[in-house]
């Protein structure tokens, strides 16, 4: 019995585009720390990071539809990071802060698009041109 509700949970979990994004931001995290004290977190990256790193803040919601998180939020990230003259496609000098619940969680960027291209099964090139099509929207 226990094994059925297992697998439930898991089917369930793979039907949640969003959700299973969200766990994998959390998990390839390299910090986290309470959301109150994210400004002194940024800070004290910053320092130590000696500015060369962009950072960009994303709120990665409880609920709602993967598709209304991704179209609101990867055609303005990849537009952002494009104007820093950032390759979005793999951005190595990024990191971005992703806030869930009371937390933020520090994320490379290459983790966080490389979790985006999981969710929506892309491979390189088709990943190359989604990111033109959010470039020339």
């Amino acid at each position: 019995m226990t094994t059925n509700v297992h697998k439930t949970a898991s089917v369930a979990k793979d039907s949640d585009p969003l959700g299973k994004f969200r766990d994998m931001v959390i998990a390839a995290a390299f910090r986290a720390v309470p959301g109150q004290h994210f400004n002194e977190a940024r800070r004290q990256f910053t320092e130590q990071d000696g500015g060369v790193t962009v950072l960009y803040e994303v709120v990665l919601p409880e609920s709602g539809s993967w598709q209304e998180f991704r179209d609101k939020t990867f055609p303005l990230l990849a537009k952002y990071l494009h104007a820093q003259g950032l390759n979005p496609e793999y951005p190595k000098a990024v990191v971005v802060t992703a806030f869930y619940r009371d937390k933020c969680y520090f994320v490379e960027g290459t983790k966080f698009m490389s979790a985006f291209r999981e969710i929506e099964g892309l491979n390189t090139q088709a990943f190359h041109f989604r990111v033109l099509q959010w470039l020339h929207s």
